[in-house]
C-alpha cells in the first residue's frame, strides 16, 4: 500500500508560480538579446567590410594593377564586389549583410572605392556603417586615405 507522505510530485500552483517567473525572466532576456545581435551584426558588418578593403588594396599592390570594390546594385548593403580592372578578375564578392546593415558613403563620385597599384586609393571617401538596434558605439566609420590607409571611428548607436 502506498502512504500519502510517499507521492511526490508538484502541485499546480507551485508549476504556475514556476512558470510565471520563468515568463517574467524572458520577457527581460529578450529584449537584450535583440541589442545583443544588432551589436554582433555592427562589429562582422565592420570587420568584413574593413577585411575586405585591405585584401582590395592588398591585390592592388601584389598584381600591379587597380583593383575595385564597387556596390551591388550601387548600394553596399546589397553586397559588394572586389574587381582587378586591367584583367578584369572578379576576385571576390560578398552578398547582403541583411536589412538592419545600412552602409552610407560620401565621396566616391564614381560609386566604387579603388586602389592604385602602388596601394593608393583612388578617390577619397568614407563609409559609414549603421545598424538598427544596436546599443553603444557600435556604428562605425571607415575613412580611406590617400595612401590607401583606412581609419575606423566609432560612432554612437541611435
Amino acid at each position: 500500500m502506498v502512504k500519502q507522505s510517499d507521492i511526490r510530485g508538484f502541485t499546480l500552483i507551485e508549476l504556475m508560480i514556476t512558470l510565471a517567473i520563468a515568463s517574467i525572466v524572458l520577457a527581460i532576456a529578450v529584449p537584450s538579446m535583440q541589442s545583443m545581435t544588432s551589436n554582433s551584426l555592427a562589429e562582422k558588418a565592420t570587420g568584413l567590410l574593413e577585411l575586405d578593403i585591405k585584401f582590395a588594396r592588398s591585390h592592388a599592390i601584389s598584381r600591379g594593377e587597380t583593383v575595385r570594390i564597387t556596390p551591388i546594385g550601387g548600394d553596399l548593403a546589397n553586397g559588394w564586389t572586389i574587381t582587378a580592372v586591367t584583367s578584369a578578375d572578379l576576385i571576390r564578392q560578398r552578398g547582403a549583410l541583411g536589412d538592419k546593415v545600412t552602409f552610407i558613403t560620401t565621396g566616391f563620385s564614381a560609386g566604387y572605392a579603388g586602389f592604385t597599384a602602388t596601394g593608393q586609393i583612388e578617390e577619397l571617401g568614407t563609409i559609414s556603417i549603421k545598424t538598427n538596434g544596436c546599443t553603444g558605439n557600435k556604428n562605425k566609420t571607415i575613412s580611406l586615405m590617400i595612401s590607401g590607409q583606412i581609419a575606423i571611428m566609432e560612432n554612437a548607436c541611435p
